[in-house]
């Protein structure tokens, strides 16, 4: 008899039968909970795994891949997912579509599933760090109909929402990381866990997915364009006292100024100018706080050629003239 969900490793590699084994466990999961740590001989990290009463299943990948991982999954029951990113990034290959699924830092995707089998392909050299909810759809249905039973009768759930990848709140963002770093063990974490999954799920259709006039739907980017996005942080991270153009970093990482400025600002939810003084900013706060400088010198170091302008941005992030917050860290 098969199971509720099912995953078969398309290859003969025995060093990674423990992970599917591990995947089966957690996918099928009836009221209770499961931790599994990845084996040498397959990567690194942990793939955790809870199931409430009402089958609505959690799966907290937090993987590094060693090697490629081919699985082909068997689904038995129409169900709703929810992926929520906890990492930079993360993403596989489905071969049989020609597509990539991509899923990037402050994203989340939601979509149905009525399919009986699909193939992923796990790339190694990756980490994945992702949150994911099934919740059958029955429950949905359920669920939509208890929210609004005005509108029941006269359009379902599936009219409500459009599916594809959509921005966290700030709310959304603080209960997955509560999910994920929970601290308790055995049944409390059982009862943390079961009441936290409705809660995220009542929060996240109510700023979110029913709020068709202000979601933040986001569109698809190439892999090889959120590449390029991710090398851009890579290089203002690496150097934000250097006075960088919108031109020059776009042909340092190979993407036209359109698709970086209208990239960066979708997945890191600032543009490249905000993102740059706001780094600049928590880096000269670092040097106020452990070396012996002047605000002058500090204003040089990170960027800034006029001292004002300096003075009234740090001001504005910190709620304090730079002075002032030089004083009390000496005092």
């Amino acid at each position: 008899m098969r199971e509720e969900y099912e995953y078969r490793l398309n290859s003969s590699n025995s060093s990674l039968s423990g992970l599917c084994e591990a995947w089966n466990k957690v996918y099928n999961l009836n009221g209770s909970q499961m931790e599994y740590e990845i084996p040498e001989q397959a990567g690194s990290g942990r793939l955790t795994g809870f199931c409430s009463g009402r089958r609505i299943r959690v799966i907290n990948y937090d993987i590094n891949f060693s090697k490629p991982v081919d699985m082909t999954g068997y689904s038995g029951t129409p169900h709703m997912d929810l992926l929520f990113c906890l990492g930079e990034q993360a993403g596989w290959d489905l071969p049989e579509s020609g597509k990539v699924f991509h899923i990037c830092q402050g994203e989340s995707y939601i979509g149905t599933s009525f399919e009986t089998r699909k193939r992923s392909v796990f790339s190694p050299g990756t980490h994945m760090h992702i949150l994911e909810i099934k919740v059958p759809l029955a429950d949905i249905h359920n669920i939509y109909e208890n929210i609004d039973n005005t509108r029941a009768g006269e359009r379902s759930f599936f009219n409500e929402f459009s599916a594809g990848k959509y921005g966290l709140t700030p709310s959304v963002q603080a209960m997955i990381r509560q999910m994920s770093d929970c601290p308790y063990k055995g049944y409390l974490r059982q009862l943390y866990m079961e009441g936290k999954v409705y809660e995220l799920i009542a929060v996240f259709f109510s700023e979110t997915v029913l709020q068709k006039d202000n979601a933040i739907l986001i569109p698809d980017f190439s892999k090889a364009d959120l590449d390029c996005i991710y090398q851009a942080k890579r290089l203002l991270d690496g150097a934000p006292e250097r006075n960088v153009s919108l031109s020059l970093l776009s042909r340092c990482i190979g993407l036209n100024e359109y698709k970086l400025k209208k990239g960066f600002k979708e997945v890191y939810g600032v543009s490249v100018h905000s993102y740059v003084i706001q780094k600049r900013l928590e880096l000269a706060k670092t040097i106020l706080d452990m070396e012996d400088v002047t605000v002058s010198d500090a204003a040089g170091r990170v960027g800034y050629g006029n001292v004002s302008h300096f003075a009234a941005a740090f001001r504005k992030k910190y709620g304090s003239n730079p002075g002032q917050y030089l004083r009390d860290v000496r005092d």
